[in-house]
Formats: structure tokens, sequence, C-alpha cells
């Protein structure tokens, strides 16, 4: 079930449900809200809930400096995986999150 509080001028939600990590936004508008509170019920009810919180917290460039600290340095050819990660940092979609990244694939 989903909790939606009014702070100030915006609308707290929070859902939670058994067996799920607790979700919050804030939004401007109490309809946002509850549209967002909905979204979330039927993925859950759906099964297809995916916690996004650090998805949109990362961005593409972050995650390519923890790909090259952690992954790279065991690859048989390094030097050619950090030139394909340095063209990828020169691109513009380097500065998105994570998380828009599906919605530019998906040409939302």
């Amino acid at each position: 079930m989903a909790y939606i509080k009014q702070r100030g001028n915006y609308w707290r939600v929070e859902v939670r449900r058994r067996g799920y990590k607790p979700a919050y936004r804030t939004f401007d508008t109490k309809q946002q809200a509850q549209q967002w509170a909905r979204r979330i019920e039927t993925e859950i009810d759906a099964g297809s809930y995916i916690d996004r919180t650090e998805a949109e917290r990362t961005t593409l460039r972050e995650a390519l400096d923890r790909y090259a600290t952690e992954i790279v340095p065991a690859k048989r050819y390094p030097q050619q995986e950090r030139t394909r990660i340095a063209r990828w940092k020169q691109h513009e979609l380097a500065h998105r999150p994570l998380a828009s990244l599906l919605l530019v694939v998906r040409g939302l």
C-alpha cells in the first residue's frame, strides 16, 4: 500500500510491500505522487519491479570508471578495453543516469 503525505510544498510517497525494499519518492503534485505509487504497486503485483534508486544516482561515466578499476585489469587486453571506455566517456550519454539510458534505447 502506498502512503502519500504532504510535506511543505511537496508530496512524499512511500510504497511498502512485504518482501520488497520500501520505495520512496517526492513529487511536486499529489497527482504525480499517486500515478507513481500506482505504477510501482502494479510492477510489484506483476513481479516485474526492479529497484532503480542506484541506477538513478549513478551516471554512465561513474559506472565506466568502476568497470575500469574493477574488471579491466583482469582482461586479456586491458589497454584495448581502456581505449573503448575513454571513447564512451567522451559521448554525451556518459553524463546521464543509468536509469534514463533505458528510455534512450527504447526511444521514449
